[in-house]
C-alpha cells in the first residue's frame, strides 16, 4: 500500500494515500451528496464542481506523483526508494527520467495506474462531462461510475504497489536498479491501463441500459484489461515451466499472477454474469412458482463448486498432504468469501432490488468485489477463482431448471444441465492435473472455463417461449 516506508517525508506516498482515502468519498457520495443540494440550494454550483472533482482529483494527484518521480530520477536523488530500486545504472538523467518511473523490469505496475488516470481524464472531459449526481436522467449512471472508481482505486493502490515503493530516506541509499523492460511490456501496460480506465464507464452504461452498444463494448474493455494483466503477470514467470508453478505457489512467489487471476472474476466474470442475467430475464421471463428453488440452487451450487475447485487444485500442490488437508484448507479459504456472498444477498433489503433476481445479483457482486482483496491477503485464495467464475457464467441458466416454467421443456432442462455440469467436472479434472505440466489438462481447464459462458449464451438464444 502506498504509505512510504522510509524515515523521511514521501510526497508520492502521501498523495497516493490521499487517493486511497478519497475513494471512500467516491463510493459513498451517491448516498449523501444529492441530499445536500436540497439542503443548501445556494451552494448548487459548488456541489456540482465537487461532484466532478470526485473523479478528477485522483487523476491530478497521480500526475503530481509522476512529476515528482520524474524529478527524482532526473536529478538521480538516491534518497528516493523508487530511484534506488527502479532506476537504470550508467544511464543519462533523461533516460533515467523516462524509463525509471514506469518502465523497468520488476517495477510495480505504476504504469497501469497512470494510463488508468489518463483514460479517466479523457472520459470525464469528453465522454461523460454532462453526467452528474444532480441530473435526474444521469444520476444513477454517475453513481455507478463513482462506486466502481471507489473500488478500483484501493484495489490498484493496495494490489499493484508495495508499501516501500515510494519510501524516502534522510540519507542516500545504495543503488540497486533493474533493466529496462522490453517494448512489449510498455505496450501491455498501455492496454491494461486503458482497458481498466474504460471498464467502469462501460459496465456502468451496460448496467444502466442493458444495451451492448450503449455499454461501449464493455466485453472488449474487460477482455483487453484481463489479457494485458495476465501477460504482465506471466512475464515474471516466463523462465519457469508450468510444472514448477506448484513450487512457486508454495514459496509465495506468484502473488502478481494470483491477483490477476482473481481480478478475472471482477473484470470479465461480472460483466458476463450481468449479460446472462439480463438474457435469462428477457428470454425466459419470471418463473410461475418455486423461485426459491432457483435461489437455493444458486447459493448451494456456487459454494460447493468454489470449495471443490479449491480442493482439486490444492491437492496437487507439494506442500499439501493429501485430500484430507486440501478439504480443510479449501474450506478455510472459502469461508470468508462465503460470508461476503451471503451478506450480499441482503442488499435488496436496503433498496437494491431493481434487477432480476436481486439476491443472486448481490451474492455474486459482493463475492466479485471481495475475492481480489482476499487474494491480496492470502494468495492461495486464487484456487477458488475457477469455481466462482464457472458459477457466475452458468448458474443464471441452471437456476431456471428447478423452477416452475411450463414453457421450458424437461428435455431442454436435462440437456442444458448435463452439458454444463459435465463440462464443469471436466474443467475441474483439468485444474487438478494442470501443475503436472500436462498440456491437455491445462487446455481443458482454462479452455472449458472460457467456453462455458458462450455455451450459456447459445442455449439462451434457442427459441423457447417465455413463461
Amino acid at each position: 500500500m502506498a504509505v512510504g516506508g522510509g524515515d523521511a517525508f514521501s510526497l508520492p506516498a502521501t498523495l497516493l494515500t490521499v487517493i486511497l482515502l478519497w475513494s471512500f468519498l467516491q463510493w459513498s457520495a451517491p448516498l449523501w451528496l444529492p441530499g445536500m443540494s436540497e439542503k443548501y440550494p445556494d451552494k448548487a454550483k459548488f456541489l456540482r464542481n465537487f461532484d466532478r472533482s470526485l473523479t478528477i482529483l485522483p487523476v491530478v494527484l497521480v500526475l503530481l506523483v509522476v512529476l515528482t518521480l520524474f524529478r527524482a530520477h532526473f536529478v538521480q536523488d538516491f534518497t528516493h526508494g523508487h530511484v534506488v530500486n527502479f532506476g537504470i545504472d550508467n544511464s543519462s538523467s533523461w533516460q533515467r527520467m523516462l524509463h525509471g518511473p514506469v518502465n523497468t523490469v520488476g517495477s510495480p505496475w505504476l504504469g497501469i495506474i497512470i494510463l488508468f488516470s489518463i483514460t479517466t481524464l479523457v472520459k470525464e472531459c469528453f465522454g461523460n462531462s454532462d453526467y452528474s449526481l444532480f441530473d435526474e436522467h444521469t444520476a444513477d449512471l454517475r453513481a455507478r461510475v463513482l462506486r466502481w472508481h471507489g473500488f478500483l482505486w484501493p484495489l490498484m493502490l493496495i494490489g499493484f504497489i508495495p508499501s516501500d515503493a515510494f519510501s524516502v530516506h534522510s540519507e542516500p541509499q545504495t543503488f540497486i536498479g533493474s533493466q529496462i523492460a522490453p517494448l512489449q511490456t510498455s505496450i501491455t501496460l498501455i492496454f491494461a491501463g486503458i482497458g481498466m480506465g474504460i471498464w467502469p464507464y462501460a459496465v456502468a452504461n451496460y448496467s444502466q441500459s442493458g444495451d451492448m452498444k450503449k455499454g461501449d463494448n464493455f466485453l472488449l474493455a474487460s477482455i483487453t484489461a484481463v489479457l494485458a494483466l495476465f501477460f504482465l503477470a506471466m512475464e515474471n514467470l516466463s523462465s519457469q515451466r508450468v510444472d514448477e508453478f506448484d513450487e512457486l505457489i508454495a514459496l509465495g512467489q506468484m502473488t502478481e499472477l494470483a491477483l490477476t487471476m482473481s481480478m478475472v472474476v471482477l473484470l470479465l466474470g461480472w460483466p458476463i454474469f450481468l449479460m446472462l442475467l439480463s438474457k435469462v430475464h428477457e428470454k425466459r421471463g419470471i418463473a410461475k412458482e418455486r423461485r426459491w428453488l432457483g435461489l437455493t440452487r444458486t447459493l448451494s451450487h456456487t459454494l460447493i463448486l468454489i470449495w471443490l475447485s479449491g480442493v482439486v487444485i490444492l491437492e496437487s500442490l507439494p506442500h499439501i498432504d493429501g485430500w484430507y488437508n486440501s478439504f480443510w484448507l479449501s474450506l478455510t479459504l472459502m469461508l470468508p468469501l462465503a460470508i461476503f456472498g451471503v451478506a450480499g444477498t441482503l442488499l435488496p433489503i436496503v433498496g437494491l432490488d431493481s434487477r432480476p433476481r436481486p439476491e443472486v445479483w448481490g451474492f455474486f457482486l459482493v463475492m466479485s468485489l471481495a475475492i481480489p482483496f482476499l487474494t491480496i491477503r492470502e494468495p492461495l485464495t486464487v484456487v477458488l477463482m475457477p469455481g466462482l467464475f464457472i458459477s457466475m457464467t452458468t448458474l443464471p441458466l441452471l437456476a431456471t431448471h428447478l423452477e416452475l416454467r411450463p414453457n421450458l421443456p424437461i428435455q431442454t432442462r436435462v440437456m442444458e444441465s448435463g452439458v454444463l455440469i459435465g463440462l464443469t467436472i471436466t474443467a475441474l479434472w483439468g485444474f487438478h492435473h494442470m501443475f503436472t505440466g500436462d498440456s491437455l489438462a491445462i487446455s481443458l481447464g482454462i479452455g472449458i472455463t472460457l467456453i462455458l459462458p458462450l455455451i450459456s449464451i447459445l442455449s439462451l438464444n434457442r427459441k423457447i417461449a417465455i413463461s
